[in-house]
């Protein structure tokens, strides 16, 4: 599934996105190697990292991002984005999934994550060179973004535990057009309607075939429009389950007047 959100308050949103309790960090058991991974990245093209000072596979950490939201360079503080703002494209994969990632080891987990990030950065490369998001004219000539994978969809503290929600926030802080410039990614062509089940179906299918190369099989034609999957041989009843809890920012979609995460203060 992939919902596209217009990104309001930079602080909290850079905040949210390496919340500690939410990422996959936060689960490490006792007999995993010390092995830091990082689950925040830059992605896009050299091109238009550069005007943010930024590389592409390198952390990208809270002060960074909330100055690349506000489309601002982040070491000079001076505006590097033309006009526009940036949005939230969420990933999220299918249930069985992250149901696998929970019961895995540590080589698996790590599999499993990087093969997410991946379908996550296919999907918004497709789109930004697809779709006109310069203008609503023309496709973009390049973009920078951040990649932030959650585990699962709420922070601590919790009632109870939360069911493992694998899912990738795509921070899209801007789109290259034909003059270079850093422009920011036109409102009505990200909601156009086809434009997250396209991006969702690339997205899966990425997954999917990452999926097969790590030997699990795939069971298609899954969710209420049969366009997902699910991985063969998970119970279903795990996959109700998940189906049935609250998605946090998972599940925030469109929805920019609200907050799930109240212990985050509106700037």
């Amino acid at each position: 599934m992939l919902t596209v959100r217009l990104l309001m308050p930079a602080g909290p949103e850079a905040e949210r996105a390496a919340e500690p309790s939410v990422m996959p960090a936060a689960f490490t058991r006792p007999e995993d190697p010390q092995d830091r991974r990082t689950h925040t990245v830059w992605t896009g093209s050299a091109e238009a990292l550069r005007v943010l000072g930024l590389r592409r596979g390198s952390e990208a950490t809270t002060s960074p991002l909330t100055a690349a939201i506000s489309g601002r360079h982040p070491e000079r503080r001076v505006r590097v984005r033309a006009d526009g703002d940036a949005f939230d494209l969420t990933f999220l994969a299918p249930d069985s999934v992250s149901w696998l990632w929970s019961q895995g080891d540590f080589a698996l987990r790590a599999d499993l994550e990087q093969a997410v990030l991946a379908a996550a950065d296919r999907c918004v490369d497709h789109l930004v060179r697809t779709r006109p998001l310069v203008d609503g004219v023309e496709p973009g000539r390049g973009y920078a973004a951040a990649l932030a994978l959650h585990a699962v969809g709420t922070p601590q503290p919790w009632t109870q535990p939360p069911p493992p929600l694998l899912h990738v926030h795509a921070y899209l802080v801007g789109v290259l057009d034909a003059a270079g410039a850093l422009r920011g990614p036109h409102y009505g062509e990200l909601h156009e309607k086809t434009l997250t089940r396209e991006g969702g179906a690339v997205g899966r299918a990425a997954l999917a075939n990452d999926l097969r190369d790590l030997g699990f099989t795939i069971t298609p034609g899954t969710g209420p429009d049969a366009r997902g999957f699910e991985v063969t041989g998970v119970p279903e009843a795990l996959l109700q389950s998940g189906q049935a809890a609250d998605k946090g920012c998972a599940g925030l979609g469109e929805e920019t007047d609200r907050d799930p995460w109240d212990y985050i203060p509106r700037r």
